[in-house]
């Protein structure tokens, strides 16, 4: 009698193999806001890397970066300009398999000695570089912008403002004191000790362990035109909208709706961690 081929491969017994999981990684969705506020000119410069294109962000990451050129000196934008071009450089030559966090701070420096060699101590900026790479945050700071974490409904200032305010209450702190009132009071506390453009620059704040990220983190990396005049509750409910670009409208729209006679110009980058 002759055998069904239909029945055989019926009969044959089958091997299941388990599949290999399909790897999950964190996306990324970016937006930005920028205006001149009462300024006549915007001395504000920012820049993301990779953000178009999905590839490149998983093997070489996604760099999101804000320069505020400093308006009481002379040829802010050309610092924060300045600071950009060396960042952007600097990201594309990095090597991925050594300490991103100190190649971030030797990134600092070399943008300070080049606005230094430019600008002759005439004109300066602040910085803050973010690299998010295999589903961590590496960053860079020198000034008084800010990097913010929201995660849940908690936020998290992640940097070190680099001024006289800071530097007061570390020094109370070195001599056993909690007391704030001479950092509160001293009539210069706004004033920035650490800024892109000095002679030497001693002090970046950066993060000796990158950040591990997760679903639904919001980063804001924003001039202290958006963090200093924003509250807390306003920028936690701003950073509650459901995409980057309704963020930055409701930033954007608390800002105006603060009507400061001499609002500083503001740019706001926006990255939101998703699956």
């Amino acid at each position: 009698m002759k055998k069904n081929k239909n029945t055989a491969l019926l009969n044959t017994p089958r091997v299941f193999t388990a599949q290999t999981p399909i790897p999950h990684y964190l996306s990324y969705r970016a937006a930005q806001l920028q205006q001149t506020g009462t300024r006549p000119h915007q001395e504000d410069s920012f820049a993301f890397v990779n953000i178009s294109d999905v590839t490149l962000m998983r093997t070489q990451g996604l760099l999101a970066v804000v320069a505020d050129g400093m308006g009481g000196m002379k040829d802010g934008k050309v610092a924060s300009e300045a600071a950009i071009r060396r960042i952007k450089a600097d990201f594309e030559s990095m090597d991925r398999s050594a300490d991103i966090s100190a190649q971030l701070r030797d990134s600092m420096i070399r943008a300070n000695d080049e606005i230094f060699a430019t600008l002759g101590a005439q004109g300066g900026s602040t910085g803050i570089i973010c690299v998010f790479f295999n589903e961590s945050l590496y960053y860079a700071s020198v000034g008084d912008s800010y990097l913010i974490l929201k995660r849940g409904d908690s936020l998290y200032h992640l940097n070190r403002k680099q001024n006289m305010f800071t530097r007061v209450c570390l020094q109370q702190l070195r001599e056993g004191s909690v007391d704030r009132t001479p950092a509160e009071t001293n009539p210069e506390k706004a004033a920035l000790t650490s800024y892109l453009g000095m002679r030497e620059l001693r002090d970046v704040d950066y993060v000796l362990r990158p950040i591990p990220l997760l679903d639904g983190d919001v980063i804001l990396i924003c001039s202290d035109g958006v963090g200093g005049v924003l509250k807390e509750e306003q920028l936690r409910s701003c950073l509650n909208a459901e995409t980057p670009e309704l963020m930055c409208r409701n930033m954007h729209k608390g800002i105006v709706a603060a009507g400061r006679k001499y609002q500083d110009n503001y740019t706001a980058l926006v990255v939101r961690c998703e699956y």
